[in-house]
């Protein structure tokens, strides 16, 4: 059974977001993981569907994971670049989760993503793709 489109979508981000954690791992630079961030960016806003249903997937797989060592700039990327209600509402979800349990680590992971969808975000410049 051939893979469909929208699967293929899901691979290509998560293998994208495995390769960023591995720059961010190496270099230690967001500005090397930039372009990385940036192609799958584009690849999703290219899309038929920027919110389906892999596009969703994907990111609340690097949200979620224990894997990803950049999963708080995956995240800070992409909710300055599309400002999703959707994701604003899983990070806030998150957050306040953490809130309630007192975990003050991933209190400031969540607080990190949250200040990403804001238009005066400061660490924009972290990333310099975005400032087209």
């Amino acid at each position: 059974m051939p893979r469909s489109e929208s699967q293929r979508m899901y691979e290509l981000l998560v293998d994208g977001f495995h390769q960023v954690s591995g720059i961010l791992d190496q270099r230690k630079s967001t500005l090397v993981a930039d372009p990385v961030l940036a192609e799958l960016a584009a690849r999703v806003a290219a899309a038929p569907d920027p919110e389906s249903d892999e596009v969703k997937r994907a990111l609340l797989y690097a949200l979620d994971s224990r894997e990803l060592s950049g999963a708080a700039e995956i995240v800070q990327y992409f909710a300055h670049r599309f400002r999703w209600a959707w994701l604003r509402g899983e990070v806030e979800r998150r957050y306040l989760d953490c809130l309630t349990q007192v975990n003050r680590r991933l209190i400031r992971h969540y607080e990190r993503m949250l200040e990403a969808f804001s238009s005066d975000w400061e660490d924009r410049d972290l990333f310099p793709s975005l400032d087209h």
